[in-house]
């Protein structure tokens, strides 16, 4: 047996946004974008309505400088819905005051802020997802903030929309004088149906988490199978 230093990185990924605007679905395709077309269909089918968090991870190996790095980014997905449809449904800040103590939701390295591109007032609702975010102090110095446009296969956005979405978050980070710079701030337009989007949102974070994520060193056993000396 011989042994080889592994570089990780990890960190919290949080979609916010309303209920039906597709977080379930589209976290799952981000975990394997390279699914089949039956396993893509399942997704889509059978992903319900969550009335409680959900927690998926995603694995890729990242190039930063000179060294390899196991990016595992976290993703934790909360139930859109605000208000109480019945007493046995659980609503975003239940949820949320269950986690609060968390280590996870301390600081949060990618802000997923989502709308549906066929209901205006998911995009509205942004303006409230971002000040929960502000108030949970989860935006820090290391966050990326990414506004996505999702189903855009049922609708075309308006790029004027996008623009004016992106000005108000740039905006809103500006007057709160949250430590994110302009250039910390994207949108990348997604369908889950076409998978427009996925392959780059998945590297985009992934990158991200492996550059500017909780870093670490660890040590990973290997066999000698050929009875070479490994280097």
């Amino acid at each position: 047996m011989t042994t080889e230093m592994k570089n990780y990185a990890t960190g919290s990924i949080i979609p916010l946004g309303d209920g039906l605007t597709g977080k379930s679905v589209l976290s799952r395709l981000l975990i394997n974008p390279h699914i089949t077309s039956v396993e893509h269909s399942d997704v889509l089918l059978k992903t319900k309505k969550s009335y409680n968090i959900e927690m998926e991870f995603l694995t890729d190996k990242i190039l930063v400088g000179d060294k390899v790095v196991t990016s595992t980014p976290q993703i934790y997905i909360f139930p859109g819905q605000r208000q109480k449809d019945n007493p046995h449904v659980t609503t975003f800040e239940e949820i949320l005051d269950i986690f609060d103590c968390f280590p996870a939701m301390i600081k949060v390295s990618v802000l997923l802020l989502i709308f549906d591109v066929t209901n205006h007032r998911t995009l509205e609702s942004l303006e409230m997802w971002l000040k929960f975010a502000y108030v949970k102090e989860w935006i820090y110095e290391k966050t990326l903030i990414i506004l996505i446009p999702n189903k855009i296969d049922l609708l075309q956005p308006d790029e004027k929309v996008i623009t004016s979405a992106m000005e108000y978050i740039k905006s809103f980070v500006k007057e709160h004088e949250l430590p994110v710079s302009e250039e910390r701030i994207l949108s990348i337009e997604t369908s889950c149906l076409t998978m427009d989007g996925i392959h780059e949102l998945r590297e985009t974070i992934t990158r991200w988490v492996a550059e500017y994520g909780i870093v670490g060193v660890g040590i990973k056993e290997i066999e000698e199978i050929t009875g070479e000396e490994i280097e």
